[in-house]
């Protein structure tokens, strides 16, 4: 819709407050005091009224349209400029900004896969070697394992 659309409103509403202030002093001569012709000013304001929310809704649609047109083209711009990589750094801000509030590290879970303590999430960096540790069972040769816990398997 036109950028003007507001302005022509606003136009529209201003000349006809002046029909309306004029019908009302019409109104004040004793001829013109019938009831046709205060039914017809009413319809004049149900008409502005109507005119108005009409355009008011158009405005909004073309609004929402033009929202999204540009939504679109800021998130496929930020697509084009954005790093896949820099999510990793966000995380590492993240978590050294948890580590200095003193709370548990949010990828926590990730490396409770390899039965760490909480002592040691807590006081690991992001600097530390980043190996995975083997489970218990992989760490001991079978040859070494007590020959007690093999006798339940079979």
């Amino acid at each position: 819709m036109d950028r003007n659309a507001m302005g022509y409103l606003t136009d529209l509403n201003r000349t006809m407050d002046s029909v309306l202030a004029l019908l009302e002093k019409l109104a004040a001569y004793p001829e013109l005091k019938n009831e046709d012709f205060i039914v017809y000013h009413e319809y004049l304001r149900e008409y502005l009224a109507d005119t108005n929310l009409m355009v008011l809704d158009a405005l909004e649609a073309a609004e929402q349209e033009a929202m999204l047109k540009a939504n679109r083209e800021r998130v496929s711009w930020e697509k084009k400029i954005r790093d896949p990589n820099d999510c990793y750094l966000e995380v590492k801000r993240r978590e050294e900004e948890l580590r200095k509030e003193g709370r548990p590290s949010q990828i926590g879970l990730l490396l409770g896969m390899r039965r760490l303590t909480r002592e040691e999430i807590m006081s690991s960096t992001f600097e530390e070697n980043d190996e995975v540790e083997p489970d218990v069972e992989e760490r001991t040769d079978p040859d070494e394992r007590d020959p007690a816990e093999g006798k339940g398997r079979s």
